[in-house]
């Protein structure tokens, strides 16, 4: 099978389109013919080789978690899914695998497609809508009139994030450039703040929760943003873990105020979940940018950029 595969660590030239061997398919897992794929932050960070203490250096490697595509085989313990189902889901094999013409992935990573979208949507919403809504109702237990900001509301999850936390029925506050205060607009934040203006820091904000999505402030800087008993939460999990210790140092002298990360969780319930909200018209997915197998390089470069509103995704097949 075609696949785009990287046989060293670096840049986006790493990449490499070659024939590989189709993965084969254990009792408990799908075989899947792959449609789409979506970019998310981990990708150009594992082909950077910042994952390689963890997961090693198994090469050649396929990148790529988030996938759309149609059941083509299903092991003998599977039961929810057929042969030619339309699924959308998160894959859990180590560095994910699904850059290429098939992958394979177990049952609880997927989820049938929803009708009401596109093959290019559904491989954007995995990640970054459990991830949002794992965050946000187990981490924080955001609730009802709370007040959240989101520090970098434009990318995958904070844009699913907001829209998740609005169902939720909390205030939300928006933390992006000038150029995506349109973009932002049509999700409704309750306040919005351009940070080339305005230092998020420097305002008198006191908000339940502090959703740093970009991960580039710290519990310290940010604590006195936050009511009694708020929470700081940072997608970067590895980074957050470097400062565990300091988080807790801060953490006792902060009125029970806490800093939280996370690891989003396969879970095959909270994906219908989702999957149930996109068919109610309650939350969408945007796309930025949509590629092809052999621009694979030209997509991880565009994503690492940063500036993304919304999803980057990649067609391996109609």
């Amino acid at each position: 099978m075609k696949a785009a595969i990287i046989d060293q660590f670096g840049g986006p030239e790493v990449f490499k389109i070659k024939e590989i061997e189709k993965p084969k398919v254990k009792p408990d897992q799908l075989l899947v013919k792959v449609k789409t794929v979506g970019i998310n932050p981990i990708d150009w960070k594992q082909r950077k080789g910042n994952h390689k203490f963890v997961l090693g250096s198994p090469f050649p490697i396929v990148l790529g978690y988030d996938v759309c595509g149609e059941v083509v085989e299903v092991g003998n313990k599977i039961s929810k899914f057929n042969v030619g189902d339309d699924v959308f889901g998160v894959l859990n094999n180590k560095y994910g695998g699904a850059m290429a013409e098939f992958a394979v992935g177990n049952e609880f990573c997927f989820a049938i497609k929803p009708k009401e979208i596109s093959k290019e949507e559904a491989a954007a919403f995995p990640m970054v809508s459990l991830t949002a809504l794992q965050a946000l109702r187990d981490k924080v237990g955001l609730k009802n009139n709370q007040t959240v900001v989101f520090n970098g509301a434009s990318g995958g999850v904070g844009h699913v994030a907001i829209q998740i936390a609005k169902l939720i029925g909390a205030k939300v506050i928006t933390v992006a450039s000038k150029s995506s205060k349109k973009f932002m607009s049509q999700f409704n934040p309750d306040e919005f703040i351009d940070y080339t203006e305005q230092n998020v820091l420097n305002t008198n904000i006191k908000a339940d929760v502090f959703f740093d999505v970009i991960g580039n402030l710290t519990f310290p800087k940010v604590k006195h943003l936050l009511k009694s008993g708020g929470t700081y939460l940072n997608l970067n999990y590895i980074h957050s873990i470097t400062k565990l210790p300091v988080n807790i140092l801060h953490q006792i002298f902060s009125k029970g105020k806490k800093a939280k990360t996370i690891l989003m969780k396969h879970d095959s319930s909270d994906l219908d979940m989702i999957s149930k909200w996109i068919q109610e018209k309650k939350i969408k997915i945007c796309l930025d940018k949509v590629f092809n197998l052999d621009q694979v390089h030209k997509a991880h470069q565009y994503a690492e950029q940063g500036h993304n509103k919304g999803k980057n995704v990649i067609v391996i097949s109609e």
